[in-house]
């Protein structure tokens, strides 16, 4: 069996992704990344080969130039903020990566939505987002955006992606589903160890 062991700079290919993926939240969230001269990596080792699965790590510019320079002499798995994943061509954004774009205050108020307690609660067990806990949702939502689910705390607790425009919210019922849950905060504890 082959021993693959990979963390480099992401190449043209993957910049393209995840380029595409960034900017379907905004344009201002790929122009953020490219402005602070953000670095995203990629690591690929035989676990994640056999998911095709590769994972994505963003360092920071000053960090990675000691990264480069340890990168010489030493088998590195992983640095930085793990960011997400690419999937069948797509960069699938992890819990991580939305709160530093939250924190860097360039997640966009459209992607965004804020249940109850009831709802942090079903969601954590790895439910959808149902209309009867939602206390927030912005009036420009689409169908198939990606959201960052908030809790009454302030902190993002799951990634979904919404299965509703906003002009058919105020005609469902509270038990219709308004986005399916994609990963969770339970879901660390949920998954077999």
């Amino acid at each position: 069996m082959r021993d693959l062991n990979i963390f480099r700079l992401i190449n043209k290919i993957e910049k393209s992704i995840i380029n595409n993926s960034l900017q379907k939240f905004s344009s201002e969230v790929v122009s953020f990344f490219i402005k602070n001269d953000s670095r995203f990596y990629i690591s690929i080792s035989d676990e994640q080969a056999e998911n095709k699965f590769p994972v994505i790590y963003l360092v920071s510019y000053d960090k990675s130039k000691i990264l480069e320079e340890r990168l010489q002499f030493e088998n590195i798995h992983s640095a930085g903020i793990y960011f997400g994943f690419i999937k069948k061509g797509v960069l699938h954004i992890s819990l991580e990566g939305a709160d530093f774009m939250r924190n860097h205050q360039i997640l966009p108020d459209s992607n965004k939505i804020t249940i109850n307690e009831k709802g942090e609660k079903s969601i954590l067990y790895g439910n959808d987002i149902l209309k009867s806990v939602i206390t927030n949702i912005p009036s420009n939502l689409k169908k198939n955006s990606l959201l960052a689910v908030i809790n009454q705390n302030n902190e993002i607790i799951a990634i979904a992606r919404a299965e509703i425009d906003y002009s058919s919210f105020n005609n469902l019922k509270l038990n219709q589903k308004i986005a399916r849950n994609l990963v969770d905060r339970g879901y660390y504890l949920r998954k077999k160890q």
